[in-house]
């Protein structure tokens, strides 16, 4: 049974799924832009794909794009991700540094969540998340497979490992080649669900698994991800439809429910 975590005016993990909306702009100023761009259209939680930024290894740069970005979305909670590219992410990035940029981040006290990709140096990555705790932040544990999908006994036992390391939400991606491996990530985080009591976020990837994105209420994903401007990963949705996709499915819940 989720138990919802509670991010500034943001709850997780109930009700319909939250629209995040990514940031990939390589510079200050388009990230900015991006930003504004997000928060006028009414997005729940922003995620900045720092992977993307030309400046990422310097501390003091960063910072001034958080501080910039805190001030632009106010109570909309964001959300630092270092994806780097073993996970389909823009940058390759040793262990240390990757650690040390997201612990500056959480020391700057402007993101609310910290994405830490935690099946590859596990042991590493399970301290990194306590010290991103102590320092204040949420942290979301995420495993992404741009190439495949594993069955539905591994992406289980896949969650079972990643919620060992203490984050606070456990995220999911994976690409599907068939309609079965769209079946498979829905029924794992539906049967982790009904053990785990954080929040679950997960998702097909492309044009096939795009029934992932907006029926996460159904399935138990608590989080979806809708563009702005460009897109971060494949399949994603421009947040507008989403919105009203999103809207239609949890009105069709509700009446489902008046009617048992």
């Amino acid at each position: 049974m989720t138990k919802p975590i509670q991010i500034k005016n943001l709850t997780i993990g109930a009700g319909i799924p939250k629209i995040c909306v990514p940031l990939t702009g390589t510079s200050r100023e388009k990230i900015c832009q991006e930003a504004e761009e997000a928060k006028k259209a009414a997005a729940d939680l922003v995620e900045w794909r720092a992977d993307f930024f030309e400046e990422l290894m310097n501390p003091e740069a960063c910072q001034n794009v958080l501080e910039a970005l805190a001030e632009i979305l106010g109570e909309t909670p964001l959300l630092f991700t270092i994806r780097t590219s073993e996970e389909g992410g823009n940058i390759t990035i040793s262990l240390e540094d990757y650690a040390a940029c997201n612990i500056n981040t959480a020391k700057g006290k402007k993101a609310d969540l910290v994405d830490v990709e935690i099946m590859s140096n596990s042991e590493e990555k399970k301290k990194l998340v306590a010290e991103l705790q102590k320092e204040g932040v949420k942290v979301i544990a995420s495993s992404h497979d741009f190439h495949k999908t594993d069955s539905q006994e591994i992406l289980l036992n896949r969650f079972r490992e990643m919620e060992k390391s203490g984050a606070d939400i456990l995220k999911m991606a994976v690409m599907p080649h068939g309609f079965e491996d769209v079946a498979a990530i829905m029924e794992a985080t539906n049967a982790m669900r009904q053990e785990c009591e954080k929040p679950l976020v997960s998702m097909a990837m492309g044009s096939i698994g795009s029934i992932t994105r907006i029926s996460g209420e159904n399935f138990g994903s608590g989080i979806t991800f809708g563009t702005v401007g460009a897109a971060s990963a494949p399949g994603q949705f421009p947040i507008g439809e989403l919105r009203s996709l999103l809207d239609a499915l949890h009105e069709k819940n509700e009446e489902d429910e008046l009617k048992q």
